[in-house]
């Protein structure tokens, strides 16, 4: 399998666990706390498509954002000072979280347009170091980083729902990707 489809296919199993994951949840679901220093699953969700918007930096060149470049601040109603502010925990700075279904089309466009930029990369392009003082870090790395990055949130909501719903897993047969 040729490398640039393997990264596909293991950004398209993660990006589908995590969906799958947020599946059936309502709000109040999404933003129960296990202890009052943790962080809840929409904040961790956040998190995670802000970050992967970020560094699909590295396969955009000197394009800006999806978070900029289809105007996600108005569907959201954040500005770009207040996002600035909060990490993962801007329910607590901006006091109210965003509904599901927009941070889920977030989601879906920024995997869109990683995708869509990977496609048009080869083997080889991968080792291109991303900064010249830095040549360890190139666009292998950077999608190394997203895909584990990723995966690691992932477990961490798949066990505060776990926490919430004893029992609950997800459907048999997600994430593995098909050909």
């Amino acid at each position: 399998m040729d490398t640039v489809k393997f990264i596909e296919n293991c950004l398209n199993q993660v990006q589908e666990r995590l969906t799958k994951s947020l599946q059936g949840l309502n709000q109040e679901e999404l933003t129960w706390r296990p202890a009052p220093h943790t962080n809840c699953i929409v904040e961790i969700v956040w998190h995670v498509v802000r970050g992967e918007d970020r560094m699909a930096g590295s396969l955009r060149r000197q394009e800006p954002e999806v978070w900029e470049s289809q105007q996600w601040q108005n569907r959201f109603g954040y500005s770009d000072q207040q996002l600035q502010r909060t990490g993962f925990q801007f329910m607590r700075v901006l006091g109210q979280p965003p509904q599901l279904e927009a941070l889920l089309d977030y989601m879906a466009a920024v995997h869109q347009d990683v995708l869509s930029r990977l496609r048009k990369l080869s083997s080889d392009d991968l080792n291109q170091a991303l900064d010249p003082e830095r040549p360890g870090w190139n666009i292998a790395t950077s999608l190394r980083h997203m895909i584990t990055h990723k995966n690691n949130h992932h477990g961490q909501i798949d066990f505060i729902r776990g926490l919430m719903q004893p029992g609950w897993d997800l459907p048999p047969g997600t994430g593995i990707s098909q050909p």
